[in-house]
């Protein structure tokens, strides 16, 4: 969600919401791993879910979220 993004995500990804995903299928890239992120793994299950029911080979939903990735002090961005 937006409010999450401009709090803190992984640089160089893609905010796409949930509520959009499906309308904007065309960004997300199915000849990579596509890595689905939220801020605690709930809302990427859906997102996965969705991916995976468009034909998408290859997707995972991050458990734990950026709650967790931030917890580990891995890089993230802010800002929109």
């Amino acid at each position: 969600q937006p409010d999450e993004w401009a709090a803190g995500h992984i640089p160089e990804a893609t905010l796409i919401p949930l509520g959009d995903l499906p309308g904007r299928l065309a960004e997300v890239p199915r000849d990579r791993h596509v890595v689905v992120v939220c801020r605690s793994g709930n809302r990427s299950a859906q997102g996965r879910d969705i991916l995976l029911g468009a034909g998408y080979p290859s997707v995972t939903s991050m458990a734990g979220g950026m709650n967790d990735w931030t917890a580990a002090d891995y890089p993230t961005q802010t800002g929109s």
